[in-house]
């Protein structure tokens, strides 16, 4: 085939972030491109693209979010298409384990991955004045009857009453005690705070005296790692060297995708290697039917439980029995294939429906942050695109799941 009739493809990828806890859940849009002039026609740059709809919402165990992805053809050549994904899962190393510490969090003046994250805690629930706490820190003493460090507030509430028969007087008493690292932020901690003085029937409860004999800051050790998967190879340029080299498409780089910013460099990611592509092979994983709900790979690696699942869509089929217009996952190359060409105009029915967090969902994914990259390629629908080397180069074995989609796709090929 001569050097100017070879195809090149276009990609589109969407990455969601969600983050879970108080986190947020946003999706964003990438594309990685090369284009080809041919004599009829050309994959112009975006006309093939990732059409979604999303409705974001937090991890929350039992519930889901829809997440519904097809891809169009605004182009005016036929394509065939295939998706993957590519996560990253940023989750606390600890794995939402809580660690006691002597002294208060403070930020580092050079933030690395892997300082220890402050346990946040709801302080704005005692000082807001509708609440009936009070603040008592300056009567607040510790066992050395010295002030309280900086920082570290007191909130009680109280009374006292007085038995009318035997005279005795009864207190009742409720605190709570926590650090503001900065205004209006609150670092949870675990103390014993005792009434000292000044409790009696007349006595307003900031009036009285108290004595705080243990004082332990709450701490996520060791802060936060990444664990990064690439379910296929691409076949594109990357967004950066690293991610060519790693046949990745976001994997690698770093960037800002419609007001979202990303960075999956080794760097930001705290990795000394980028994973290498690695298809989806557990039948957990891997969709055989319609609406089935499938899990995904980083959760299942960094923290041995899949709690993040993917319903697809119900134009689902596998490679033992191909027929025209559905999706077929290759366990082969991590691919899913759409196993007809998508003419101009065209979408195809959609591959994902919704994102499903399951009631697996435990304390593993404590502020944790789940990025899904979708990406896309197609390339102009003839026989040589399919297993030329400039192309998707798919040179299966006989009888492999490679092949029964080569064939299968070079019977509806325009050439």
């Amino acid at each position: 085939m001569k050097k100017n009739k070879k195809k090149k493809l276009v990609a589109a990828a969407c990455l969601a972030l969600l983050a879970a806890a108080a986190g947020t859940f946003a999706w964003i849009n990438s594309q990685d491109q090369r284009i080809n002039r041919v004599k009829t026609a050309a994959i112009k740059d975006g006309s093939v693209s990732v059409e979604e709809n999303w409705n974001p919402k937090p991890i929350v165990p039992g519930t889901d979010a829809t997440k519904e992805v097809a891809v169009t053809n605004s182009g005016n050549t036929p394509v065939f298409v295939r998706v993957s994904y590519e996560e990253v899962l940023k989750h606390l190393t600890e794995k939402g384990a809580v660690t006691n510490r002597s002294t208060s969090w403070k930020v580092n003046e050079k933030p690395t991955l892997s300082d220890d994250i402050p346990v946040e805690y709801d302080g704005e629930k005692y000082t807001d004045k509708g609440s009936g706490y009070v603040d008592v820190t300056a009567k607040v003493k510790d066992s050395a009857a010295a002030a309280l460090p900086t920082g570290v507030k007191v909130y009680a509430k109280g009374s006292v009453t007085k038995d009318p028969v035997t005279g005795d007087e009864n207190t009742t008493f409720s605190y709570s005690a926590f650090f503001e690292y900065a205004t209006g932020k609150y670092q949870a901690m675990e103390t014993d705070v005792s009434v000292e003085s000044g409790n009696t029937v007349e006595a307003k409860i900031e009036d009285w005296d108290f004595v705080m004999s243990r004082a332990e800051y709450l701490v996520y050790k060791g802060g936060y790692s990444n664990t990064a998967t690439n379910w296929a190879a691409s076949s594109l340029e990357g967004a950066s060297t690293e991610a060519t080299a790693a046949k990745s498409s976001l994997l690698g780089s770093a960037g800002k995708k419609y007001d979202v910013d990303y960075n999956y460099t080794l760097a930001g990611l705290g990795l000394s290697t980028l994973p290498a592509p690695t298809p989806a092979t557990a039948a957990d994983q891997v969709p055989v039917a319609n609406a089935e709900k499938k899990g995904v790979q980083a959760d299942k690696a960094a923290l041995g439980v899949s709690g993040i699942k993917v319903e697809y869509g119900a134009d689902m089929i596998t490679t033992v029995a191909l027929a025209k217009d559905k999706w077929a996952y290759n366990k082969e190359d991590g691919y899913f294939y759409f196993t007809s060409p998508v003419v101009s105009g065209a979408t195809t029915p959609q591959l994902l429906k919704k994102l499903i967090f399951t009631n697996d969902i435990g304390t593993e994914y404590t502020n944790a942050t789940y990025d899904l990259i979708v990406k896309m390629e197609a390339i102009q629908a003839t026989k040589e695109a399919l297993t030329d080397s400039t192309g998707w180069n798919l040179t299966g074995a006989d009888g492999s799941e490679t092949k029964k989609i080569t064939t299968y796709l070079d019977g509806q090929a325009a050439s």
